[in-house]
């Protein structure tokens, strides 16, 4: 195994915790023709720019960046531009935990109640079961409820009392069911073991001893201009975005890094915990995060064409790519994407970061590179790709334009504030002569589109263009209730009394 020597050091003027290891950074291509590939990739995809990082027998074998900051920018992206990893945070949060639990402060079959007194499912036996190695490998059995903390404005805390009204999906344990949620409870559960909370845990117990002196657990402690700004597609045009708030979900999806960090943190994985010779981490805690703990599926997320399993573990996504072991987790936001993943039988860890949301290129890169380190036959997954999407779209748009019509009930009908007991309250209002509503963070207009059916016209990160809104109303035409969510956790708010008593949402209002 080719090593190079790591040595002690100050860094920047950050004393890290007596363990800096700085590298030489290679730009210098891993494959023939690999740089030229990227380049063209992003360019047929449309992504403005990204970052690679590769780890070879615990050496970085190469990092660099490509494209630029922002669409219409001249800034380039370079191998220290911060991006949003999104889920990818999860590895960070299970590892965490691991450390908690090599210290004695938890152990993974420990109930997460343990350590969030306050916390419970909607499902009693599960709410009295649910521990922390459910928590992190997505098997609570609750449906997903994005629009619990998506854009609503609310806290840490307020996200984990209200999930006790996310209805379950399946029964518990008896199925895998990607939650967000869960993963927030197990940060949040390992910062109180500690007596601390998930941020500094993140940075004082990850960021600092492996030396990512650029990366942060969310926006609040980035310092650097260098940031790759956000973008998605919208009509087959790449539009720019604003950051993704995730401070209210931080331990499942809010940390920023770049490709010279997330190269240490590949490192800090494939070398079993330990960085320069000192131990971060058990090996036994560690490697449970790395053990299958559920199965996913062949074709579930994560899976491909060339898996023959597909399991999560906690925090990461445990199978094979061409019969070889790959630990890995994606990444996505409104506006990024990213792809992590290893093949630690073989040394081999890579990064791909890109400021455009739910773009296939991170995934297709690291494909493209495992098949490259193996010797497999080269393919070209974005020319593949691009045909199929060529062949699904159809030629000509065929969808009927709307007509417009008024609603069939007096606007000011419409107006009030509903509520419920998951998702709050949304206020609808009348402004100049139209109908808006907002909820949380989130505020737009509401066209009449048919029956007692608007469209909600809104500034959300997620559904940034429109989404359709139900209002409830009785026979004799009043209307009671507002139906909200994504499916398939839609739920009525009911209207909320201007002065006592009268209905509140599903459990008799909001904050029960």
């Amino acid at each position: 195994m080719l090593k190079t020597r790591c040595h002690m050091r100050f860094v920047a003027g950050v004393l890290i915790a007596g363990l800096a290891f700085t590298r030489p950074l290679s730009a210098q291509e891993p494959y023939p023709g690999f740089d030229a590939y990227v380049a063209k990739a992003l360019v047929t995809l449309k992504v403005p720019g990204a970052a690679v990082a590769i780890v070879r027998n615990d050496s970085v074998l190469y990092v660099k960046g490509f494209g630029v900051l922002a669409a219409g920018s001249q800034t380039l992206v370079n191998e220290r531009t911060l991006f949003e990893i999104g889920s990818s945070s999860k590895a960070f949060t299970a590892t965490v935990v691991s450390m908690m639990v090599s210290d004695g402060k938890m152990k993974y079959d420990d109930l997460v109640s343990k350590y969030l007194p306050d916390f419970k499912l909607a499902d009693p036996a599960a709410s009295a079961q649910v521990t922390l190695r459910d928590a992190l490998s997505h098997r609570s059995g609750i449906g997903r409820g994005e629009l619990i903390w998506i854009d609503a404005g609310t806290s840490r805390d307020d996200v984990l009392h209200r999930v006790r009204f996310l209805r379950p999906e399946s029964s518990f344990r008896s199925k895998w069911s990607y939650q967000n949620i869960m993963f927030l409870a197990a940060g949040v559960a390992a910062g109180n073991a500690a007596g601390s909370t998930w941020d500094d845990l993140i940075q004082q117990r990850i960021f600092t001893p492996l030396g990512m002196t650029s990366s942060a657990p969310t926006y609040k402690g980035v310092t650097t201009p260098n940031v790759a700004t956000p973008h998605s597609m919208e009509k087959d045009s790449v539009v720019r975005k604003g950051q993704f708030n995730a401070e209210n979900i931080a331990p499942a999806g809010s940390i920023l890094s770049n490709a010279v960090d997330m190269a240490q943190w590949l490192r800090f994985q494939m070398n079993d915990g330990v960085v320069g010779g000192k131990r971060l981490v058990s090996s036994a805690a560690l490697k449970e995060t790395h053990t299958s703990q559920m199965l996913v599926g062949a074709g579930g997320p994560g899976g491909g064409e060339q898996t023959l399993f597909n399991t999560y573990g906690m925090g990461w996504f445990v199978q094979d790519y061409r019969k070889e072991l790959v630990w890995q987790h994606g990444g996505n936001t409104p506006g990024m994407t990213t792809a992590v993943g290893m093949m630690p039988e073989k040394k081999l860890g890579v990064v791909v970061l890109s400021n455009t949301d739910h773009t296939q290129l991170p995934d297709m890169l690291m494909h493209y590179i495992f098949d490259r380190h193996l010797g497999a036959p080269v393919r070209d997954y974005v020319a593949e790709a691009t045909a199929r999407a060529a062949a699904r779209r159809p030629p000509v748009d065929t969808t009927a334009p709307h007509v417009a019509v008024s609603a069939p009930l007096p606007l000011t009908t419409y107006v009030g504030t509903f509520v419920d007991s998951m998702y709050g309250e949304a206020t609808v209002a009348l402004v100049n002569g139209k109908l808006e509503m907002s909820r949380g963070l989130v505020r737009g207009t509401l066209e009449y589109w048919n029956a007692n059916n608007f469209r909600w016209w809104n500034n959300g990160s997620i559904s940034a263009l429109s989404a359709f809104i139900k209002f409830e109303v009785t026979p004799d035409n009043k209307v009671t209730g507002v139906y909200y969510g994504m499916a398939p956790d839609i739920s009525l708010l009911t209207r909320k009394a201007t002065a006592g008593g009268g209905r509140g949402g599903r459990s008799g209002g909001a904050g029960n």
